[in-house]
């Protein structure tokens, strides 16, 4: 059997950081896209860096149990990941799998017999001030009202993940230094 990383975050730790730099690397990991359907933004490429589709068609996947997991982020869009493409598809055929994950579908996937024993998460940690400069400084339009949410938000992911995850990596070090963390993390899995 194949092994899954899951990677959980708040808001501008880094998250997207980590998985670029480990792409890079050529590590043999199938990253599986995210099902979302918020609007694509003007940089990204649909089926490349996600799978966006309509609310109607998430929300039917939904009710055909496609998911292993899926979130409303933000109080607005679904993201979700399919069943298959984590499961069938890879870790059935022996491969490693890394996914970025919502924490709060962490609890859920710890109850799924599927999966017991075959995978590891990982939390990026970051304190609310540098959250806050990271999000300012990223989406300089946010209103204070999301920006709010958003610390709330982390604030409750970060507790959640102190009592659920296996490790915590602190995504204010150094890109280098982060992506050193998780490769002693996946070198001791071996």
């Amino acid at each position: 059997m194949g092994h899954i990383y899951f990677i959980m975050w708040v808001s501008g730790s880094g998250k997207w950081t980590l998985i670029k730099n480990i792409k890079n690397l050529n590590l043999n990991f199938h990253i599986p896209l995210s099902y979302k359907t918020r609007p694509i933004r003007e940089w990204e490429l649909n089926w490349v860096d996600a799978n966006f589709i309509s609310k109607d068609v998430f929300l039917s996947w939904i009710k055909k149990w496609y998911f292993l997991e899926y979130a409303v982020v933000h109080w607005k869009d679904y993201y979700g990941t399919r069943f298959e493409d984590v499961i069938d598809n890879w870790i059935n055929l022996w491969k490693n799998v890394l996914k970025e994950l919502d924490i709060n579908w962490l609890e859920k996937i710890k109850n799924n017999p599927l999966l017991k024993w075959k995978y590891t998460t990982i939390f990026l940690s970051i304190p609310t001030d540098v959250l806050i400069q990271r999000i300012k400084k990223r989406w300089a339009f946010m209103s204070d009202d999301e920006l709010q949410r958003r610390i709330k938000s982390s604030i409750i992911e970060e507790k959640k993940a102190r009592t659920l995850c296996d490790f915590i990596i602190d995504a204010t070090k150094k890109e280098k230094e982060v992506l050193e963390e998780f490769l002693k993390i996946i070198n001791n899995k071996k």
